[in-house]
């Protein structure tokens, strides 16, 4: 059963899209997918998924340049954003965030992660308890694939964006 959402996966490894793809789709996802950065933008233009998972390490545009180009075009400034990534660390997770992406899932990623990861971005929905129970783990740790704090980031990140594409 399909909930009418989207997520692509931007990933040059044909293996990496499809374990990611399988995780997603067991939650009622439509799964597009890109090889590079390149064929992400060209899908842009056309489509607007609920959520994007980007690669950082592609042949051509990596995915911070990536990031970069979704968030500084207003038609797609508002998606979502997880890297998705076998980079860890402090200082990726922050140039990550302040390129635009909302956090950091690693490759090896446990399928219980990917439900957090998609109730936390509203992307999918959750009964009280287990919304409860997300809220408090994210909120107890800082492992990068945890996210605090989203329940209002699309709503800050579309009034945000419409103030600074207005003082352009």
């Amino acid at each position: 059963m399909y909930l009418g959402k989207t997520a692509l996966i931007v990933d040059d490894s044909r293996s990496a899209r499809v374990v990611l793809k399988r995780m997603l789709e067991v939650h009622g996802l439509n799964v597009d997918t890109a090889e590079s950065a390149e064929d992400a933008l060209d899908y842009l233009c056309d489509n607007r998924p609920d959520v994007i998972f980007m690669d950082h390490m592609m042949p051509g545009m990596d995915g911070f340049e990536a990031v970069s180009a979704i968030k500084n075009n207003p038609d797609t400034a508002t998606i979502p954003i997880m890297m998705y990534t076998s980079q860890e660390g402090e200082i990726y997770v922050g140039q990550a965030r302040a390129l635009g992406a909302v956090g950091v899932l690693p490759k090896q990623i446990e399928p219980v992660e990917v439900s957090k990861v998609l109730t936390s971005l509203r992307v999918i929905g959750a009964d009280r308890e287990a919304l409860q129970e997300t809220t408090e783990a994210t909120e107890s740790t800082s492992i990068s694939g945890e996210f605090p704090g989203l329940e209002t980031l699309d709503q800050d990140l579309r009034i945000l964006i419409k103030d600074l594409f207005a003082q352009q």
